[in-house]
């Protein structure tokens, strides 16, 4: 009985383990299922609305790193904030339009539902406005500032200025704060040195370099100057001081009344002059020529050599190269061409408020213009208190302005500015504007 007692233990011992094998090859199985079970897209909250909108994006199996997975609106990229294994949120990217919501995960298509893009109107807002004038730093709601000119934004998304009113260069940093970035209180001059040793007489336009210097034209000290935010030093690149129109080496070359300064990709600055009718051109290695204009005054296109030109103020460059440029003197935009050739986008020479065909459209007094990423050219139309779009067919229209002075924000059509003086217009399409006593933003629809 002892001996078959034994045997019919080891028999059920080895039943056990048989039957534990089983089992755990079966739950091995079963979870082996569970890894392979396809990502599905079930919903998307919420199903429309512009762009920058954060949607949630429900299904199964997206599995927890954001960098394994892409989101796309209609083919347009978001930017994901978070991915869990049921649900992705994500940003719609702006100018995506209505269509298809696509995830990639680990190189695999997963097509989800069709969202609807909700186009958002262009906006007018001030970013910063001074009532009476004055020099006082700090939040852009407490902030003055005596006369403004020239705008650029760096990369970071700060504002620079030039308050030529209080002969100083001023800044307004991602928190809204304004600084100076140099520039002595009350005093005018023309000395370079350390950001609180420099001072300037009548600073207008700035451009950045590749370097990130910021090149402004100091119109009254009659030079072009360099603001190296690096070192915090500014410095002299070209003009004696005097008045003259002479080339050569920056060290010599005079100007009349620098104001409109841009660069190209090479590094050359070019420089209108109020008081030489001429576009000047500066060289990486500082030699200045004479680009555009005789010195004399006047209103004929051709060759840059022989071409007149009247007070010109504000430059931009496009795409292809060209320097665009406001005639205000002639109440046109006109251009000149890599190969030296200038001819009018539009104006007909006449002060006017027309819009239509280039060779019909009129102007008051243009005195900047800027390009945005499509190539349409955007014009501070000044005597009209207005901002005017040519198209990439050569069409004008006002794009904002009812013609009125006065501090009105709101969509383009009922916007009203205060002597709109020059603009500039960011990567992002975005338009700032330099009036009397403001700054202005043109959001664009997206």
């Amino acid at each position: 009985m002892a001996s078959f007692s034994l045997i019919s233990k080891k028999s059920n011992v080895k039943i056990l383990l048989l039957l534990s094998f089983l089992s755990i090859t079966s739950c091995t199985k079963d979870g082996d299922n569970l890894v392979f079970v396809p990502t599905e897209i079930e919903s998307i909250s919420p199903t429309s609305g512009p762009g920058d909108t954060e949607v949630t994006i429900s299904g199964i199996s997206f599995g927890t790193n954001p960098n394994a997975v892409s989101v796309f609106f209609n083919d347009v990229e978001a930017i994901v904030n978070s991915v869990t294994e049921t649900e992705i949120t994500a940003i719609v990217p702006r100018g995506a339009q209505t269509g298809t919501v696509r995830v990639v995960l680990n190189g695999e298509n997963v097509m989800g539902p069709e969202f609807t893009y909700v186009i958002t109107s262009a906006q007018v807002s001030t970013l910063i406005r001074s009532e009476m004038p004055g020099d006082m730093d700090g939040p852009v709601a407490q902030a003055s500032f005596s006369a403004l000119w020239g705008l650029l934004t760096d990369e970071e998304g700060s504002v620079f200025i030039s308050d030529y009113g209080n002969n100083k260069i001023r800044k307004i940093d991602t928190d809204n704060i304004v600084s100076t970035v140099t520039g002595m209180t009350g005093v005018i001059g023309d000395m370079d040195g350390t950001f609180t040793e420099a001072t300037f007489n009548n600073p207008r336009s700035m451009a950045m370099d590749s370097q990130g210097n910021i090149v402004v034209s100091d119109l009254a000290a009659q030079k072009i100057r360099r603001i190296n935010l690096s070192s915090e030093t500014v410095e002299t690149i070209a003009g004696t001081g005097d008045v003259g129109l002479v080339n050569g080496d920056g060290s010599i070359a005079q100007f009349a009344q620098p104001i409109g300064v841009v660069i190209d990709n090479s590094d050359n600055i070019y420089i209108s002059e109020l008081g030489n009718a001429t576009i000047r051109r500066i060289a990486p290695d500082n030699t200045v020529s004479t680009l555009v204009g005789t010195g004399v005054a006047g209103f004929v296109d051709g060759p840059a050599d022989t071409a007149l030109i009247s007070f010109t103020a504000g430059m931009a460059i496009a795409a292809n190269g060209d320097i665009v440029f406001a005639d205000a003197g002639n109440h046109s935009v006109r251009r000149v061409t890599a190969q030296g050739v200038v001819s009018t986008i539009a104006g007909t020479g006449t002060t006017g408020d027309v819009n239509g065909e280039g060779d019909i459209a009129q102007f008051a007094s243009p005195l900047d213009v800027a390009v945005d990423s499509q190539g349409n050219i955007f014009v501070v139309d000044f005597g009209n208190q207005k901002i005017k779009r040519i198209d990439t067919d050569g069409i004008v229209t006002t794009y904002a302005g009812t013609g009125e002075i006065g501090f009105m924000d709101g969509i383009p059509s009922i916007a009203t500015f205060n002597n709109p003086r020059n603009l500039f217009i960011d990567e992002n399409d975005v338009i700032y504007i330099g009036t009397d006593d403001a700054i202005r933003i043109i959001t664009p629809e997206f």
